[in-house]
């Protein structure tokens, strides 16, 4: 949801005409390729799908430094996610959000090979039937322990319908709560839920992987 908050942003800079200076794109640029490291769950999460901006040939990763090529060049911002490639940044949040969850339900569901008949869940191949399972529901239990919630004036509830009349009601808007983020868009809560989901089976995942790692070197 970063680079979608950036790219409103620079939406708004270029409609007011102000120009984006060599410095400020650097700086866009580093940001977004920071290496990921060695965190299990960092490296993780860098997986998830993601907007990337193709300007003419060249491919970027920040919006901002997109639409100064873009102006620079005279050519027009692409919006790609995945294979797909969109001409404005509302339809390419779309796809985000439906391509991100479809990553995050791939990634939780146990998948045997007719072949091998390994069992692959949460990235790992097993081909011991029992760790599979005993894989899936760490998964499932991790995955499961985050959920949407719903917040209207200084109320606040885990029941949609609760949360609708209420809002009617009182005549306000719902926040969409996933942890700690807030947002008053369906989609970008969808979008916020799968990361969530996502990111505590990695670390569901991570002392796992710590331990398989150490019972080999010793």
């Amino acid at each position: 949801m970063k680079s979608f908050k950036l790219g409103l942003v620079a939406l708004a800079l270029v409609s007011a005409g102000t120009t984006l200076h060599a410095d400020d794109t650097k700086k866009c640029d580093a940001a977004c390729s920071a290496d990921a490291g060695t965190c299990p769950v960092t490296a993780g999460m860098a997986k998830l799908p993601k907007i990337t901006y193709l300007v003419g040939t060249k491919s970027l990763c920040c919006e901002e430094s997109a639409k100064a090529t873009a102006a620079e060049t005279s050519n027009k911002v692409e919006y790609v996610v995945g294979t797909e490639k969109f001409d404005c940044s509302e339809k390419a949040f779309a796809s985000l959000v439906s391509q991100t969850e479809k990553f995050v339900s791939t990634y939780a569901t146990p998948s045997t090979c007719s072949v091998s008949g390994k069992t692959t869940i949460a990235g790992e191949s097993l081909t011991c039937s029992v760790a599979a399972g005993e894989l899936a529901a760490k998964v499932k239990k991790a995955m499961n322990s985050v959920s949407i919630s719903y917040k209207v004036g200084e109320k606040s509830c885990s029941c949609p319908v609760e949360a609708k009349a209420l809002a009617e009601a009182k005549k306000v808007k719902t926040l969409f709560v996933v942890d700690k983020d807030e947002t008053e868009c369906e989609q970008t809560a969808r979008l916020n839920l799968a990361r969530a989901k996502y990111k505590a089976a990695l670390l569901a995942m991570a002392p796992a992987a710590k331990a398989e790692t150490k019972t080999v070197t010793q």
